[in-house]
């Protein structure tokens, strides 16, 4: 039953996240919205072969219009060679295009002051805020269905007569989901290596909250498997 309801829920995890953005911190720069509409709903045919990844992003800068632009420190990690790309792909959100790009070569895309910026992963990653998530409802104690355990005694202390009454004895309520199971499975379906990668990141449970310091794109994964994990109580 667990191995069933953890493949269901790390299922439920394969969406793809939203944009991020430099610190983590929400705007209401009209600029973000644009780029963001352009993302969701803007569709791509490519036909790339062996392709340079700064040759792949110039086809979609001129195609779509945006100011996409590859952070220098890609190239620091992986050699122009390394990130040569061949995807043919057609009628495809452009989000879509740019994740099946970027993924398998560990980069991403952040928004910043009206760019689309093609970054390492872990330069996102490790840029951390602090979140508090209430799970008091995942750990509320449940009577066993199982019901009340029920002895029939004896009137006589050494027993032997006839039986005039019966014991109930109640079990103590327990819980389906533990705070060490919480704390694991978020560990363990979220976040990549940046659990043990990042310095900054962590995360504790006390009395039913989660505090949890962590990158924007892991804490959009984190609210995402709490949800899937109240569906499966």
């Amino acid at each position: 039953m667990k191995t069933t309801m953890l493949a269901a829920i790390a299922l439920g995890c394969l969406s793809l996240p939203a944009l991020a953005q430099e610190g983590g911190t929400e705007t209401t720069d009209p600029r973000k919205a644009e780029v963001v509409n352009k993302l969701n709903t803007m569709r791509v045919s490519v036909d790339f072969t062996n392709q340079t990844l700064e040759e792949a992003i110039s086809f979609l800068r001129d195609f779509t219009g945006l100011n996409i632009i590859v952070d220098a420190e890609v190239y620091k990690s992986q050699s122009e060679d390394q990130l040569k790309v061949t995807l043919k792909v057609k009628d495809l959100l452009l989000k879509s295009v740019l994740k099946l790009m970027l993924s398998s070569r560990e980069l991403t895309a952040m928004y910043k002051e009206g760019v689309v910026l093609v970054v390492p992963k872990g330069k996102i990653d490790k840029a951390v805020t602090l979140q508090l998530y209430d799970v008091r409802d995942l750990l509320v104690k449940i009577q066993d269905f199982a019901g009340p355990k029920v002895e029939l005694v004896s009137p006589q202390k050494g027993g032997g007569g006839p039986l005039t009454g019966a014991t109930f004895t109640l079990e103590e309520p327990r819980s389906t989901i533990t705070e060490e199971f919480i704390t694991d499975m978020i560990k363990q379906n979220t976040g990549d290596k940046s659990w043990d990668e990042n310095p900054n990141a962590s995360i504790t449970l006390t009395n039913g909250v989660l505090v949890v310091s962590q990158s924007k794109r892991v804490h959009e994964e984190i609210k995402r498997f709490v949800n899937l994990l109240r569906q499966f109580k």
